[in-house]
C-alpha cells in the first residue's frame, strides 16, 4: 500500500513539474469580416483555388522595444507555400501566386484562370526566435495571417479571418526540447481553417 501512494505520488509530482515547463500556447481562428460559411455554402474538393501572396508581415526581435519590429523578410512566401501544400494534397487544382499583388488584381486573374475561389493571404506577424530565446509573453514563436476567401464568379468576399498562434517550445530546466517556429504554428492554423472552410469529404 505504501508503494503504491508513493508511485501515485511521483505521478502527481512529475505531471506537475512537466505542466509547468510547458510553453504557453494562443491559437485563434477568428472571422473579422463576413460571416461563417453556412453548409451549402462549403467548398468542396471539386473547386479550384487561386491562392494569393498579399504581403510580409512583422517579426519582433530583442531591440523591438527600442527600434520597433522588422520587416519578416519572405514570410509571405513561406505563408502560401504551407497553404499550397495542404490544398495540393486536398482539393482540385490549386494555382498559387507568388507574387505580391492587390485583391483587385488577384480576382482579374482568378477569372483569366478559371479559378472558383481566391484565398488571399496577407501576414501580419512571423516571429521566430531560437527556443531557448524563447519568453512567453514577449519574444515568442508567433504566426498571424490574414486569409480572405472570394468567390470568383460574383467578385464577392465571402469572409475574411484572422488565424494567430504564439507559443514557445516544451522546456526543462530552462533548455527546449522540442523546436518551434512560426511554420509550425501556421501549418496547425491553417489546415484548422481548412477544415471549417472545405465540406467534410464522406469515406
Amino acid at each position: 500500500m505504501k508503494k503504491y501512494y508513493l508511485r501515485a505520488a511521483f505521478i502527481i509530482a512529475v505531471g506537475l513539474f512537466i505542466s509547468g515547463c510547458a510553453g504557453k500556447s494562443d491559437l485563434s481562428l477568428n472571422i473579422i469580416n463576413g460571416e461563417k460559411l453556412e453548409e451549402n455554402q462549403l467548398l468542396t474538393t471539386k473547386n479550384s483555388i487561386y491562392l494569393v501572396n498579399g504581403g510580409d508581415g512583422m517579426k519582433t526581435t530583442y531591440l523591438s522595444v527600442v527600434y520597433g519590429e522588422e520587416i519578416a523578410e519572405g514570410s509571405g512566401l513561406a505563408a502560401v507555400n504551407i497553404a499550397n501544400e495542404q490544398l495540393c494534397a486536398y482539393t482540385a487544382p490549386v494555382v498559387l501566386e507568388k507574387l505580391v499583388i492587390t485583391e483587385k488584381e488577384a480576382l482579374e486573374n482568378a477569372k483569366l484562370n478559371q479559378s472558383d475561389y481566391v484565398i488571399y493571404s496577407r501576414v501580419e506577424k512571423w516571429t521566430d526566435p531560437l527556443g531557448i530565446n524563447c519568453t512567453v509573453g514577449y519574444y515568442t514563436d508567433e504566426a498571424s495571417v490574414v486569409l480572405s476567401l472570394y468567390s470568383t464568379k460574383d467578385e464577392k468576399l465571402l469572409n475574411t479571418t484572422r488565424l494567430s498562434k504564439s507559443s514557445c517550445p516544451f522546456k526543462i530546466n530552462n533548455i527546449p526540447v522540442s523546436t518551434g517556429s512560426a511554420e509550425i504554428l501556421y501549418e496547425e492554423l491553417f489546415a484548422n481553417w481548412k477544415n471549417n472552410m472545405f465540406a467534410k469529404v464522406s469515406k
